[in-house]
């Protein structure tokens, strides 16, 4: 069971993203959210899927589940789960050829953002977890989560 998203979480995490108006969210989000909660945290995936069924950014999901002391969980770039995961496990041969080449020939500045890894995959017909693994191996830091988690 992940620890409770509590009053320092909720501060650090004001600081990032703003709050999306309680009046403006559709009717019925935050009982879905409720409901798609797996061990009391709403899967990264799950909340993807809600944004798209409400019709909302990605954005408002996260800033509605934080307003709801409910943390995110199992990142679809594996960014993190409960616990951060360091990746320590990857090489050269447990990465998707295709994302390797991607990344190999990605930009210089050494970041790439959470939508930025999606719209690659898309592109290339990948998951986005095979573009977080290369980006991974090469050091290329994953920001600006959609949802508003980092």
């Amino acid at each position: 069971m992940p620890r409770e998203f509590n009053a320092a979480d909720r501060i650090k995490k004001q600081s990032r993203v703003a709050s999306a108006p309680a009046d403006a969210l559709p009717a019925g989000l935050e009982d879905a959210i409720k409901a798609a909660l797996d061990q009391g945290c709403l899967p990264c995936p799950a909340a993807w899927g809600l944004a798209g069924k409400f019709k909302v950014p990605k954005s408002v999901v996260g800033q509605t589940a934080d307003a709801l002391g409910i943390r995110i969980s199992n990142c679809q770039l594996d960014c993190f789960k409960v616990d951060k995961n360091l990746h320590a496990d990857l090489s050269e041969s447990s990465v998707n050829r295709k994302a390797s080449e991607a990344m190999a020939s990605y930009g210089a500045e050494n970041q790439l953002t959470c939508s930025g890894a999606c719209i690659l995959a898309r592109e290339i017909g990948l998951r986005p977890m095979d573009i977080a693994d290369a980006a991974n191996l090469r050091h290329i830091k994953i920001r600006e989560c959609q949802l508003g988690c980092w």
